[in-house]
């Protein structure tokens, strides 16, 4: 699709540049708001990008007020504060500017499109056209003023709003509905749209057209699909054939509630009372309306709207059928019964949530052995659980130092019934090297849907909500802007006013109630531990982590730090020293010894992680047991060589840090100390993470797993170097230890493995090999790989599931230990 090219009006007078008022006077207004572009929203655009010297600014469509004004040639200077006050003053005045690629900027506007299909984000220095079939996007066009296709690879200077980063009136904000921060690069520099206006009308500079439609929110032409029963609509399969149709239906509502998250809205779910006794197709839908009416639950709701599959992920994501631009609505009937609810028991599918190969969306019918088919053909309606069980959590008090107002639950129905995958901790596990990841997990999410939730609930692994509580299924975007199947309770439930009664406010245990370690200090202790972005600007946890190396992990001789961030944390001010946050730490550890830190600085910004964070690895040490021989590295992309002898040619060093496999990720970090007349190197590791990857709510299966091949890269990078440390050395101890973000017998992990490593993790119960959770799913990300040197002494290794089986945690990693008798 090819979109009309943006018309710049030059009129030339001694080489300057004027204003051109060909176009005569333009009322300023935001008519015909949402469906492209307005007079109003080209010109504050225009007068930000032009002030402020940028390629392109994303303005939000809901910021221009309904003041009308007039824009024509040699305004006068009540004129021109008229025009100036047609758009708002105060935070929704600033913007932020910064940088981001090309192909993030068209990310972020079709992310943003989807939240009412229509335009969110009006534009200077490009223009934009997508075009919807009933919420799936058919086609698009993203062309730079020069008409050039948006390159996907170049920076782009950019403003956007701070009042959509974040805050309260647009939660949850670009900041999580669309993770800004890791998209966008601040520059810490905020201007005033208004001041840019006022500058701009005072200046000389060109004028576009501005009745100009730069961005465009289509949908395809629309048919009538006239009276249709819920199940006809819904069909056996993920995508309605009644797409982007005009229909009639009828239901019994079975919840209702505003939607208390931008852009607001009431939503509304109705279920057909009969059914057609189909198990593939679902018998309710949900109907979203702008402006809220007045209906109860229980009511005969009929209904006139356009069929549209809503979605998170346009590229790839599940759909949710819903009706959307609804024209009319009835209520046909009052008090009625509500359809009897779906038990879900023994026929909800334990294994795969997929084993189809290709698009689900383009799947005829459904495979109900399939997690992902079954809980589609339950869309909407009404289901009940017996005695669930919690597996898992999601905010709320899941975070010892940032207590949430939202909360999820994972829940485990039948909870009471024993499986193969159950975990130590009481909880139940992946089984990532055969695909399973326990469709059966059902998010139980607070939410204008559910009543009754505790959010502020001490909960623990392992937890039965005695009895049975009945609610609605949804496919759903959550706060963070990913999908899931999340069951909600529109009313209140005897099961949960009874559990929260159990629910004491003295159930969190302290960090040193949690599981321990006991050894004897004689012996050589390696752990490792992924901090989650520790900065001093959480002193606490600083504080509560350098206890938990004390009471817990008793005193290791090492312990390699994951994620520690610079001195200021996310800020992107300063450097990238992380002096203060070590320091800090080593401060505080109440051992009976000294330890030290050994620590590389990375390349400021250019490393990944929480932007502005600066986040590496880390390595700490017992002085009194270990001999550190300092030999500073030049910089921090300086190779490290092996030496003769045996030693490394720096210590700390750096491992490969200019191989393009650690390009703009943590590099691996290298220690060489002397223990009892040996050579003990620990590389502490933290491999690229997993966010490319598809989720097991997209649309794409197999799942597609981008991120593996950097991972098996870095993987052999440092297997390569291990290699080369046994061949000058033959009699060193190897420990290689952190966070790899894969599982435990992935291809990165067997590359790493090699003929020379070995890893502990496979040492300990099958039960106990998890050191994360996620979605309900305890599963392994954490190890300490060792050579023969270290296998074939005695020793023991040990997760120690202080966070994953716990609320109140300090990070959302366990630490590892492995202790070894030398």
């Amino acid at each position: 699709m090819k979109l009309l090219g943006l018309l710049i009006l030059l009129v030339s007078c001694g080489g300057e540049k004027h204003y051109d008022y060909q176009q005569g006077t333009v009322v300023i207004d935001n008519f015909n708001q949402f469906d492209s572009s307005t007079t109003a929203g080209n010109l504050i655009a225009t007068a930000i990008k032009e002030e402020n010297d940028l390629d392109i600014v994303l303005y939000p469509t809901v910021l221009l007020r309904d003041n009308i004004a007039i824009f024509k040639e040699d305004l006068t200077t009540e004129q021109t504060e008229d025009l100036i006050a047609v758009y708002p003053d105060g935070e929704k005045d600033q913007f932020v500017i910064g940088t981001m690629r090309g192909s993030d900027l068209k990310t972020l506007i079709r992310q943003r499109s989807i939240e009412r299909f229509a335009v969110e984000l009006e534009v200077a220095g490009m223009e934009y056209e997508l075009l919807y079939q009933g919420g799936i996007l058919r086609s698009e066009a993203f062309i730079e003023e020069s008409q050039n296709n948006i390159d996907d690879q170049k920076n782009y200077s950019v403003a956007i709003s701070k009042h959509f980063i974040f805050s309260s009136e647009t939660f949850p904000s670009y900041k999580y509905r669309n993770s800004i921060d890791r998209i966008f690069v601040d520059s810490s520099t905020v201007v005033s749209a208004r001041g840019s206006l006022r500058s701009y009308l005072n200046s000389d500079k060109a004028v576009p057209l501005l009745n100009n439609k730069r961005a465009q929110v289509k949908l395809t032409k629309i048919f009538q699909g006239g009276q249709r029963a819920i199940y006809e609509i819904q069909g056996n399969s993920h995508l309605s054939s009644f797409l982007n149709d005009e229909v009639t239906t009828e239901g019994v509502v079975t919840g209702v509630a505003l939607v208390d998250y931008y852009p607001g809205g009431q939503v509304i779910y109705i279920q057909d009372p009969q059914g057609d006794n189909n198990p593939q197709t679902s018998d309710a839908i949900k109907v979203y309306l702008e402006e809220p009416i007045e209906v109860k639950i229980g009511d005969v709701m009929q209904v006139t709207g356009i069929v549209f599959e809503e979605t998170n992920h346009i590229e790839n994501g599940l759909t949710s059928t819903a009706i959307r631009n609804v024209s009319e609505t009835r209520i046909n009937a009052i008090n009625q019964k509500l359809p009897e609810a779906v038990l879900i028991d023994e026929n909800v599918p334990e294994d795969f949530f997929s084993t189809y190969h290709g698009d689900l969306n383009l799947k005829k019918g459904l495979n109900l052995s399939d997690g992902l088919d079954f809980w589609e053909s339950l869309e909407g309606m009404r289901i009940r659980i017996s005695n669930p069980k919690i597996v898992g959590f999601r905010g709320g008090k899941e975070q010892s130092d940032d207590e949430k107002s939202h909360l999820t639950l994972f829940l485990l129905p039948n909870g009471k019934r024993r499986r193969e995958l159950d975990s130590r901790g009481n909880g139940i596990m992946a089984n990532p090297t055969e695909e399973k990841f326990n469709p059966q997990i059902i998010p139980l999410a607070s939410g204008p849907l559910t009543k009754g939730l505790n959010i502020g609930g001490k909960y623990e692994m392992g937890d039965i909500i005695e009895g049975e509580i009945t609610g609605l299924l949804t496919f759903a975007k959550n706060l963070f802007g990913d999908a899931e199947f999340v069951f909600n309770l529109p009313e209140q439930q005897d099961a949960i006013r009874s559990f929260n009664q159990r629910i004491s406010s003295n159930r969190l245990e302290s960090i040193a109630a949690r599981p321990s370690v006991k050894y004897d200090n004689d012996f050589l202790s390696i752990a490792a531990y992924n901090v989650k972005n520790l900065s001093p600007a959480n002193k606490p946890r600083i504080k509560e982590t350098a206890k938990m190396i004390k009471t817990n992990l008793n005193c290791p001789d090492v312990v390699g730090l994951v994620e520690i961030q610079d001195n200021n944390g996310e800020d992107f001010e300063g450097d990238s020293q992380a002096s203060d946050t070590l320091s800090l730490l080593v401060d505080s550890i109440p051992c009976n010894f000294k330890y030290a830190e050994a620590n590389i600085d990375p390349l400021l910004h250019r490393e990944g992680g929480v932007p502005g964070g600066n986040i590496r690895v880390s390595l700490i040490y017992n002085t009194e047991k270990l001999g550190f021989k300092e030999n500073p590295l030049p910089g921090p992309e300086r190779d490290t060589v092996i030496m003769r002898n045996g030693s490394m040619s720096f210590n700390p060093a750096r491992i490969y840090p200019r191989d393009p496999a650690f390009r703009n990720t943590r590099k691996s970090l290298v220690v060489e100390f002397d223990y009892k007349g040996k050579k003990l190197f620990v590389v502490v590791n933290h491999l690229n993470s997993k966010l490319s990857d598809t989720s097991h709510f997209s649309s794409v299966w197999p799942m597609v797993y981008p991120s593996e091949r950097k991972r098996s890269l870095m993987a052999q990078a440092v297997n390569r170097f291990v290699a080369r440390v046994e061949r000058r050395n033959p009699d060193a101890l190897i420990a290689v230890v952190g966070d790899f973000n894969e599982f435990m017998d992935m291809p990165a992990m067997q590359v790493l493995k090699g003929n020379t490593l070995y890893n502990l993790m496979k040492e300990v119960p099958k039960n106990e090999r998890y050191t994360t959770n996620h979605n309900g799913n305890a599963q392994p990300l954490d190890y300490i790989f060792v050579n023969k040197n270290l296998k074939e002494v005695p020793h023991f290794f040990k997760p120690l599931h202080l966070n994953s089986d716990y609320m109140g945690r300090l990070s959302d990693h366990d630490p590892i230990i492995g202790v070894f008798e030398l």
